[in-house]
């Protein structure tokens, strides 16, 4: 069974001699962490690549590279480990009160000299749910322009995911829960004359072939007309973010230091935006473009290495794996 897969493959070299191609690669046989697998999803894979790409070209053109995002810390958050005396009749440690209390947003940005100045907004937000949830468009984008933009160096690039209040489009596109009517208004305006006969079903599957050439966001719009360029991360790739080790840095200061008391947690919280150095950023940018360039490398030996081998699998009959 071996040798005739081997034979499919087109390698000639024992089992032994493949895995060590495959580990020379980039491959490791390890527990997959839900994000990196062999066959991951064509869609992410492609967003990826025009990601790594576009930051190659752009970094050539453009001076600086911004890097924004939220995150959150609540009013009882602590250490989830500590020191504790588990001899005695009953153990000591640091017993936080029970729930999680009050919850402070985090926005803020930074590039590889440090956080950029006069952009942090800490502002209280309500317990349900995630800081994507507290957030909203109005907020970021009054942020947006008023404490970024005036704040970062000419001709930047700026990072930012796909969150909801990041991507609020300039023109409302069609959904299923158009009416067919509207869906046929939206294509007559961008000058499409659908016959009379086409079902609700085929007048949306038309309006989404445009959908992407008309998909604009608001937010990139505001960042050309001043000069600079928007990127979006490619999905389930929050590891490009080097202001994801930031953030970590700032919580386990406040987990350190926590008493507990909201009144007090505001304060504490910009201490440890404080405590971030210009080489704690250096590091975390630079951690994050090593990444990226791994990524690049991996992506390109996979797409030379795995094409033949799937094509050959994909030939072979049923028969072939039946022992």
């Amino acid at each position: 069974m071996r040798e005739e897969l081997r034979e499919k493959i087109a390698f000639n070299g024992c089992t032994e001699s493949l895995r060590k191609v495959v580990f020379q690669i980039g491959f490791r046989f390890a527990k997959i962490d839900g994000r990196k697998f062999l066959m991951e999803r064509s869609d992410v894979v492609a967003a990826r690549s025009r990601f790594l790409r576009e930051m190659r070209q752009l970094k050539q053109s453009f001076q600086t590279v911004v890097y924004l995002d939220e995150t959150w810390v609540n009013q009882n958050y602590t250490l989830d480990k500590c020191w504790t005396d588990t001899a005695a009749q009953h153990a000591t440690g640091i017993k936080p009160p029970t729930g999680k209390g009050s919850r402070l947003i985090i926005l803020h940005a930074g590039t590889k000299d440090g956080f950029v100045e006069n952009a942090e907004l800490v502002f209280q937000g309500k317990n349900d749910g995630d800081c994507h949830c507290q957030m909203n468009a109005a907020v970021f984008e009054n942020w947006f322009r008023n404490q970024l933009l005036p704040n970062i160096p000419p001709n930047s690039v700026i990072v930012m995911d796909n969150a909801p209040y990041h991507s609020v489009q300039l023109e409302r596109l069609p959904s299923s829960s158009w009416k067919k009517a509207e869906i046929r208004d939206w294509l007559i305006n961008k000058g499409v004359q659908p016959r009379d006969d086409l079902l609700k079903a085929e007048l949306y599957e038309l309006a989404k072939k445009f959908c992407n050439t008309s998909k604009k966001y608001l937010i990139d719009t505001i960042a050309k007309e001043a000069g600079h360029r928007v990127v979006r991360l490619p999905p389930y790739h929050c590891q490009y973010k080097p202001i994801e080790l930031i953030w970590a840095q700032v919580k386990r200061y406040v987990a350190k230091k926590n008493n507990f008391k909201m009144a007090d947690l505001k304060l504490l919280v910009k201490e440890g935006l404080s405590m971030v150095t210009p080489q704690n950023w250096m590091q975390a940018v630079k951690h994050a473009e090593q990444l990226q360039e791994e990524d690049g490398r991996n992506d390109r030996a996979v797409d030379q290495f795995v094409d033949s081998f799937v094509i050959h699998l994909s030939e072979s009959s049923d028969d072939d794996f039946s022992d």
